[in-house]
């Protein structure tokens, strides 16, 4: 089951990051978490080319965010591909965060709005997943169906 946050972008203090943002920003799409097979190419900080394959913390419509053991070149663009769909897109290190054993935390942004990309369809900002969506047409079962005749 995916969990949606449409709250506000926050950057922890501590951490680096190419595009940090204040607070106080919203989203440009919505976030889902939702773990997605992916695979990310790029350099480490060393200069050497690297692949990793993970999954997605969250997504939306604009990037991921991952957890990686390589430590990425923030200054260097990325190559993310969705392993479920095969999908490529060139993205940039957004959001940097060393986390537990090791691991960093990873926004990637595409360099475009790619909402397809993930296979999955966003919901608009103000879905309430706690409301239920009811059928728009009745559930009545249909007691005489039409017939074809030959």
């Amino acid at each position: 089951m995916a969990v949606i946050d449409s709250g506000k972008k926050t950057v922890s203090p501590g951490t680096s990051s190419a595009n940090s943002e204040p607070n106080s920003s919203k989203r440009r799409s919505v976030r889902v978490v939702i773990d997605i097979p992916v695979s990310v190419f790029g350099q480490d900080s060393d200069g050497k080319i690297f692949g990793e394959k993970t999954k997605t913390v969250t997504v939306n419509a604009h990037g991921a965010l991952v957890i990686v053991k390589t430590n990425i070149d923030p200054q260097k663009p990325v190559l993310l591909q969705n392993t479920k769909t095969g999908a490529e897109t060139q993205c940039h290190v957004a959001y940097r965060k060393e986390g537990e054993r090791g691991l960093l935390e990873v926004g990637l942004e595409f360099e475009q709005a790619l909402p397809r990309f993930w296979g999955i369809n966003f919901p608009p900002e103000d879905w309430n997943p706690a409301d239920r969506k009811r059928p728009t047409r009745s559930q009545t079962p249909i007691s005489n169906p039409i017939k074809t005749t030959k």
